[in-house]
């Protein structure tokens, strides 16, 4: 029997976490591991090319204001060189910088936007929408 039903999701699908702050990024990286994710965290954007030729990865979580490379850069590289791959922005500068870069995220193609300080369940539903969205072919 034929089925016209998306592909599934992977049992474990792998985040790739790019957030500046240490504790924030602990503390993400621990409820999305708890949430079933595969996490990989980084402090910035200056390794995931590395990153995406070592290992595939399902979905980015990116912060946008961050030193050396920061997401907005990040994503840019991405729309290019992987078009499908799903990314989640996330920003806390000051509120009007961070309404700006968020937009600005939206624009690029971010699959969802939060805006810190955000509820830990909310990114992981961001997560698991962002990642059905992609099993089902959607772009935002």
């Amino acid at each position: 029997m034929e089925t016209n039903l998306p592909p599934p999701l992977p049992v474990v699908p792998t985040v790739l976490l790019l957030e500046d702050n240490e504790a924030y990024r602990t503390l993400i990286a621990e409820v999305m591991t708890q949430a079933g994710f595969d996490v990989i965290a980084v402090p910035d954007g200056r390794r995931v090319a590395a990153i995406l030729r070592e290992r595939p990865v399902d979905l980015v979580i990116s912060d946008l204001v961050m030193p050396e490379r920061d997401g907005i850069e990040t994503m840019t590289e991405l729309h290019y060189t992987h078009p499908q791959l799903p990314v989640i922005a996330i920003s806390g500068d000051m509120p009007m910088n961070r309404d700006l870069y968020l937009r600005l995220a939206e624009k690029l193609g971010a699959s969802r936007v939060l805006a810190k300080p955000f509820k830990m369940e909310a990114l992981i539903c961001a997560a698991r929408e962002a990642l059905l969205d992609k099993r089902a072919g959607a772009r935002p």
